[in-house]
C-alpha cells in the first residue's frame, strides 16, 4: 500500500484562500484516485472538529503540530513519518524539510518576495525565510497561475519542467441564483441591488485606498451612485484603511460586511452591478472567477495574474490609476449592455476553471512524482 498525504492542519483555522484550495482538493481526490494501493491520508489539526473527508480510500491523521509553528520543522517530520507516507503534498508553500518521503508543495504567489511590506513580520519571516529551501527540496511543484510559474522561474532559476500550473476555480455555490434567493438574502443585509462590490481581505495588497479615492470622485461626478459593498476581513494594517471613509467624506456610503459565509458571499455576488478588485497582486485572484460564475462583470487591475485568468471576460485596468476606475465604473453603471456583455463573457470564462480538473491534474502530478 502506498500512501500519499495532504497536509489539510489549515482548515483547523479558516476556510478562505489557500484553505479553500485544500478544502476542494481534498474533497475532490479520492474521486479521481483510481489505483487500487494508493491510500489517501488527510493530515488535520486535532483542533479542527468541522472537517470530514471520507472515501474508500481515505484515511484521517490527527496531529499536534500547528501550521507556521516556530517548532513546526522539527516535529511535524516526525509525525509524517509515523504514518508511513510515501509522498507529502504541502499545499501552504512549505514542506518539512527533514524526512525520506517525496515532496509535492503549492506556490501561490510571491508576494512575500515581490511585496515584503505588504505582509506581517511574522509571515514574511515564515514564508521567505524559507522558500528558497521549500522549492530546492522539493520533488514537484505546483503553481496556481502561469504568472506564478514564471515568477519561480525568475527568482529561483527553477527548471520549466519542475513546475506545473493547476489553475483554481470557483466553488459549486458560486453561480447564478433565482432573484428572490439573492433578494432575500440582501434584506437581511438590509441592500438593494446594483451596488458596486469589493471581496478580499482588508489589507494594503488589496489596494483599498485606490478604490476609495476612484469611488469619492464617482460620487461627486454622480451623486445617485449605488453604495460601495466591501466584503471580506480584517488583515494586515486594515486600521489606516479604515480611516480613509473618514478622510473623504464617505462613510455613509459604504457597508463593510465582515466574513460572510459562502452563500452570503455568492448572494452578494449575484446582487452586485459589478466587482471592483483593483488588487496590486495577486496568484490567481479568486473572487474574479467567483463573480464571473454567478454572473457579475468584473474590473480588475492589471497586475499579477489577473488578466491570465480574466482574459477578455472582464475589464482589465492600471492598478493605481485612480482617475480610469472612476470612469470605468461611472461607465459601466450607466450601460445596461455592457454589463449584460460582460455577464455572457463571464460566466463562459468561468466555465473554463473547474476543481475537478484541478484534482485530476494534481493526482496526475502525484502518480508522476511517484513514478506510477
Amino acid at each position: 500500500m502506498i500512501r500519499i498525504g495532504l497536509d489539510a492542519r489549515l482548515l483547523a483555522y479558516r476556510r478562505e484562500g489557500i484553505a479553500r484550495y485544500i478544502l476542494e482538493l481534498a474533497t475532490r481526490l479520492p474521486d479521481v484516485i483510481d489505483d487500487p494501493e494508493i491510500r489517501l491520508v488527510i493530515f488535520q489539526s486535532r483542533k479542527d472538529h468541522n472537517t470530514r473527508i471520507t472515501g474508500p480510500r481515505v484515511q484521517t491523521a490527527y496531529v499536534w503540530t500547528p501550521p507556521h509553528h516556530r517548532w513546526e520543522q522539527r516535529i511535524w517530520p516526525l509525525e509524517i513519518t509515523l504514518r508511513r507516507v510515501s509522498l507529502l503534498h504541502s499545499p501552504d508553500f512549505i514542506p518539512p524539510f527533514a524526512g525520506s518521503f517525496r515532496r509535492v508543495i503549492t506556490v501561490h504567489d510571491l508576494h512575500f518576495l515581490k511585496y515584503p511590506d505588504f505582509m506581517t513580520m511574522e509571515s514574511r519571516r515564515y514564508y521567505a525565510g524559507q522558500i528558497e529551501q521549500a522549492v530546492r527540496v522539493a520533488d514537484h511543484i505546483i503553481t496556481v497561475s502561469q504568472t506564478t510559474r514564471a515568477d519561480l522561474v525568475a527568482y529561483f532559476g527553477l527548471p520549466s519542467d519542475r513546475i506545473s500550473v493547476v489553475y483554481e476555480a470557483a466553488s459549486a455555490v458560486y453561480r447564478p441564483l433565482p432573484l428572490e434567493v439573492t433578494q432575500e438574502a440582501l434584506e437581511r443585509l438590509d441592500l438593494e441591488p446594483g451596488y458596486i462590490l469589493f471581496v478580499g481581505t482588508w489589507e494594503p495588497r488589496k489596494n483599498l485606498p485606490m478604490l476609495l479615492r476612484a469611488y469619492a470622485r464617482l460620487l461627486d461626478r454622480r451623486p445617485e451612485t449605488p453604495p460601495l459593498v466591501l466584503a471580506g476581513r480584517r488583515g494586515w494594517l486594515y486600521q489606516e484603511i479604515l480611516e480613509w471613509p473618514h478622510r473623504l467624506h464617505i462613510v455613509d456610503r459604504l457597508r463593510w460586511i465582515e466574513g460572510p459565509d459562502d452563500r452570503t458571499l455568492a448572494a452578494l455576488y449575484n446582487g452586485a452591478a459589478f466587482l471592483a478588485f483593483p488588487s496590486l497582486y495577486e496568484g490567481f485572484g479568486l473572487p474574479a472567477v467567483e463573480a464571473m460564475a454567478c454572473g457579475t462583470p468584473v474590473m480588475v487591475s492589471d497586475r499579477g495574474a489577473l488578466p491570465e485568468v480574466v482574459g477578455d471576460a472582464g475589464i482589465i485596468l492600471p492598478a493605481e490609476d485612480e482617475s480610469r476606475w472612476t470612469e470605468a465604473m461611472e461607465a459601466l453603471l450607466e450601460d445596461p449592455e455592457a454589463r449584460e456583455r460582460l455577464r455572457r463573457k463571464g460566466l463562459e470564462r468561468a466555465s473554463a476553471f473547474s476543481w475537478d480538473r484541478a484534482a485530476a491534474e494534481t493526482w496526475e502530478i502525484y502518480r508522476q512524482v511517484l513514478g506510477r
